[in-house]
């Protein structure tokens, strides 16, 4: 059966992304995986891969109805040196799109539709869209379509702080936290514990270490990290 995984954060800037691209490349190793830019203030997974596009990409799916899975499907994108991934490439401009739980009434039919083993879906930061209408609105549209939604956030103090309110707000009716650490932060189990305090309904995922350099190469065309045994720690197998 096919797998919806939601990736998606707090705050810009946290590694969504990059720990999203990660995680469908690697799982693109043994299955076919759509990885669909879906960040509703601007794309940038077709920029990482440095991908050619002739007019496709995520916006070409919004009209007056719910796309189907043959219009997502014209949207895709192959990534060169990874026959087994495809991208749907995001919105480009100034112009934020639509808020998550609207945005999610237009595309979950396809994204439930569409021909592959595993879609994953990078959500930005829907929680503080600067059109959202509700944030627990736009938690539990995430969570009727997924079947699994990683939140990733940054390990640094101020972020954390701001995280964890914006979550308690939002009242996600399911999801895993996944951390990223810098491999120096002595702090690591003061912020698993923090977070295992404030949010004890969402787990917490301690198999991430945030790789800065991986992350800066990736931004200019690189390759994605491989998130090793990732699929035994997130029992995708």
């Amino acid at each position: 059966m096919k797998t919806l995984i939601a990736v998606y954060t707090t705050r810009a800037g946290q590694g969504s992304t990059f720990w999203g691209t990660s995680l469908a490349w690697t799982l693109s190793e043994r299955r076919k995986v759509v990885l669909v830019d879906a960040d509703m203030e601007a794309g940038t997974i077709a920029n990482l891969f440095a991908l050619r596009l002739d007019g496709q990409g995520i916006a070409n799916c919004f009209g007056d109805r719910p796309a189907r899975s043959e219009e997502l499907e014209q949207q895709l994108v192959p990534v060169p040196g990874r026959p087994n991934l495809m991208v749907v490439p995001g919105l480009h401009g100034d112009s934020p799109g639509y808020e998550m739980s609207e945005a999610l009434h237009k595309l979950g039919p396809a994204l439930l539709g569409i021909n592959t083993d595993v879609v994953i879906a990078d959500l930005g930061h829907p929680l503080m869209h600067p059109n959202l209408r509700s944030a627990r609105g736009a938690a539990e549209a995430i969570c009727q379509v997924f079947h699994r939604a990683f939140i990733v956030i940054r390990a640094e103090h101020a972020l954390l702080a701001c995280s964890i309110n914006v979550l308690r707000a939002a009242r996600p009716p399911f999801g895993e936290i996944v951390v990223g650490f810098d491999p120096k932060d002595g702090h690591r189990k003061d912020v698993l514990a923090t977070l295992g305090h404030e949010l004890p309904d969402l787990p917490v995922r301690e198999d991430y270490v945030w790789d800065a350099k991986r992350a800066r190469e990736l931004s200019v065309g690189g390759t994605p990290m491989t998130l090793g045994q990732i699929e035994r720690a997130l029992n995708l197998i």
